[in-house]
């Protein structure tokens, strides 16, 4: 299978835990301790194998080769091998999802979530993986990318939902949260393509902005 032919299914409300493959991906089975460890171990093994690839494109053999086990064993559980990596970007993502809410914990104002939620995405996992796949599986990444735009727009409304609350109880005026959401959505994405450069990141330097806005505003 080429590059170009592996495509990244949009995400859905069925998407299950790191590690667990949906099951119109992999074939039906019984529950067994041995295979869950033999799915995790391939698809730790493509991970690393994405992360650590020199040429653009991650082939059957090359995770069998990682992982110890055979392609009747890795075909025996996936289906293909898009469904290996969809499984991987479908990991790093509920990975990021989790993450986040542990950097929003004990976050006790507004403000402290804000500044919490910048200082993660200036170094989240999603971008960092992201930028090292995309030199590997540049076309399924990006697709990817497309099919869960709106996912990663509602995990910032999600974390900054009292943030917003309390800028319009500031500025007494609605804000277009959507657009917020989509901005920052759109500054990682950027940032996954064109790593920032040194100095102060691009997230931190706009709550600088933003906070003299709001006191400009509250003036």
């Amino acid at each position: 299978m080429t590059v170009s032919a592996r495509r990244a299914r949009p995400s859905s409300g069925n998407d299950r835990p790191p590690g667990v493959i949906p099951s119109h991906d992999v074939r039906a089975r019984r529950p067994d301790p041995r295979a869950a460890k033999t799915i995790e171990n391939i698809v730790n093994a493509a991970q690393n194998v994405m992360m650590n690839h020199g040429t653009p494109r991650v082939t059957a053999q090359e995770v069998c080769d990682s992982a110890g086990v055979s392609r009747g064993t890795l075909y025996r559980y996936f289906p293909s091998m898009e469904a290996v990596l969809e499984a991987v970007v479908l990991r790093l993502r509920t990975e990021t999802d989790e993450e986040l809410n542990h950097a929003m914990k004990g976050c006790e104002t507004p403000t402290e979530r804000f500044a919490a939620f910048l200082k993660y995405s200036v170094s989240n996992n999603e971008t960092r993986r992201g930028s090292q796949f995309l030199h590997v599986e540049p076309a399924f990444v990006i697709q990817y990318f497309q099919s869960n735009f709106e996912h990663f727009i509602q995990r910032v409304l999600t974390a900054l939902d009292p943030v917003f609350d309390a800028w319009e109880a500031d500025i007494g005026t609605p804000v277009d949260r959507a657009a917020i959401a989509e901005m920052m959505v759109r500054l990682a994405l950027s940032e996954t393509v064109v790593p920032p450069a040194e100095g102060k990141p691009l997230a931190l330097r706009l709550q600088s902005t933003i906070d003299v806005i709001l006191d400009a505003l509250r003036s």
